[in-house]
């Protein structure tokens, strides 16, 4: 008791609100709805953390699996670089049809033809999720492609030697090339230059000389003769994506051709 009657205390006061107190002070209690902010971002962020483990998986499992496929498909040494693109690949990859594919070849090569470089860009490309499961080689369909390749002329020539014709082509000025050799002209060796025109036809590279240049004078008719050997035609077919030529351009070291293909399937 105090001197005005008032019950002793020591300074702990119950409250119904807060608990004991001291001091007339509530007691900090823990807030359980931080608690389950806390959780539940947790739950969110382990759930994107995986379902974006999960896609790069699939996304790196179809990448090797459509390198392998290709690498067997047109027999090219080193393994292809594949890049499927696409910000969220598992539905594509549930889907088996993949967006947009990114492909990149070395030393394509077809009999005497080779091609230096093959860079293509695939879309619509049909990969069963079966097949992706289980990494098994199959047919793959692709709906459209675009592509460019790189035809050193060191390559252009060697197959120019193997099979039988004595013309080497090399650079020349603007969008034309250079061709140099000796044909067999009415049983007499005529060696001659001439700069020609580069235009796709087909599924081939046709070479067609525009000025011929010798070292003496013929006539009309061996002239004409002389331009039909000049005239070359050169198939194209180690070019895996599509064979349909659309731009064919000269460059220092070799010919850049543009080609495009639909409905194509890769074999393996």
């Amino acid at each position: 008791m105090t001197a005005d009657g008032e019950p002793a205390h020591d300074g702990w006061v119950d409250s119904d609100v807060g608990g004991a107190t001291a001091h007339g002070k509530t007691a900090p209690r823990t807030r359980p709805a931080r608690r389950t902010v806390v959780v539940g971002v947790s739950v969110v962020l382990g759930t994107l953390l995986l379902l974006w483990g999960t896609d790069q998986l699939a996304r790196w499992g179809a990448e090797s699996l459509l390198a392998r496929d290709i690498q067997q498909a047109t027999g090219v040494a080193d393994r292809p670089q594949v890049q499927v693109h696409g910000a969220f690949f598992l539905l594509q990859a549930v889907d088996g049809r993949y967006d947009d594919v990114e492909v990149s070849l070395r030393e394509v090569s077809s009999g005497p033809m080779s091609v230096d470089e093959v860079d293509a860009r695939l879309s619509g490309v049909h990969v069963s999720f079966h097949d992706l499961l289980t990494q098994e080689p199959a047919p793959v369909w692709i709906e459209r492609s675009v592509g460019e390749a790189f035809l050193g002329y060191d390559d252009l020539n060697r197959y120019l030697e193997v099979t039988g014709r004595l013309i080497s082509l090399g650079p020349a000025p603007g969008e034309e090339v250079l061709l140099t050799g000796t044909v067999d002209l009415l049983g007499q060796s005529v060696s001659a230059s001439a700069l020609a025109e580069l235009s796709p036809q087909g599924g081939a590279l046709s070479i067609a000389p525009t000025a011929l240049d010798t070292e003496s004078d013929l006539a009309p008719a061996s002239r004409l003769l002389l331009g039909q050997r000049f005239s070359l035609r050169v198939p194209l077919d180690p070019l895996p994506f599509g064979q349909d030529l659309t731009a064919i351009e000269g460059a220092a070291e070799g010919l850049v051709v543009r080609a495009r293909g639909t409905d194509v399937v890769i074999r393996p």
